[in-house]
């Protein structure tokens, strides 16, 4: 490949990145110290867009749109056929599913930092609900690696008031690294490999696929916990 042609990627793979941040993250409330939130019952609850049921695959160049579910994969080669990836990444990508995941890591924080505790419904009485929304999710290769671009948004409002108590929106960007089956633990697991390139991803199968887009989740999960601890520490700066 032309250096130029390298160069133009990178270029244009910057700025889909930056555009992407401008689109919507930095949103952040925190009124933790008017709350308070220990020993207190949640509700979690997950959002996904009907936007996001399928998923629009792009093999070639770097583009950005407004579909919310986007695959975009360059330098594959033209004897990948579209139409077997695209069925195969629809299969294996659950937006629901990364919802949830995003949300456990919202949960595992309050129980941790606040002894809250999780009810199912609101026949439960919660007194603050913790909202979800996944608001665009993207699978983009470079040059480095496949990466997946994860924006999300969790509200924490007061049932009785509605107030917001605590809102973070976060774009991130996380490697896809390669998975096995551990027939230990039945469960797929990160191996030694680090990040996968497209060519390793369309060798995937949906199984695997699906396990290592949930365990990008799963860090976008831990993201949004890593600020959910440091404003509880701050509410303590008050």
């Amino acid at each position: 490949m032309h250096k130029k042609s390298i160069i133009r990627k990178i270029l244009i793979f910057l700025s889909f990145v930056f555009v992407i941040n401008l689109a919507g993250c930095g949103v952040h409330v925190n009124e933790f110290a008017r709350f308070s939130l220990s020993n207190k019952n949640f509700l979690m609850k997950q959002y996904v867009s009907p936007d996001l049921t399928r998923v629009n695959v792009d093999i070639g160049e770097y583009y950005y749109d407004n579909n919310l579910v986007t695959i975009i994969l360059s330098d594959v080669g033209g004897t990948i056929a579209e139409n077997s990836v695209r069925e195969k990444i629809n299969n294996a990508i659950n937006p629901d599913s990364l919802a949830v995941g995003i949300s456990d890591g919202i949960s595992e924080g309050l129980k941790t930092y606040f002894n809250t505790g999780i009810v199912e419904s609101l026949d439960d009485n919660p007194q603050f609900i913790s909202e979800t929304r996944l608001e665009r999710f993207r699978i983009v290769s470079n040059t480095s690696g496949v990466y997946a671009m994860i924006d999300t948004r969790v509200i924490i409002s007061d049932r009785n008031t509605a107030k917001t108590v605590w809102e973070n929106t976060e774009c991130a960007n996380i490697p896809i690294g390669d998975v096995i089956y551990d027939f230990t633990c039945n469960r797929y697991i990160h191996t030694a490999k680090g990040v996968i390139n497209a060519i390793r991803l369309m060798q995937m199968s949906e199984e695997e696929i699906r396990a290592a887009v949930n365990i990008a989740a799963g860090e976008a999960g831990r993201r949004q916990s890593d600020q959910l601890r440091e404003d509880i520490a701050n509410k303590y700066d008050y």
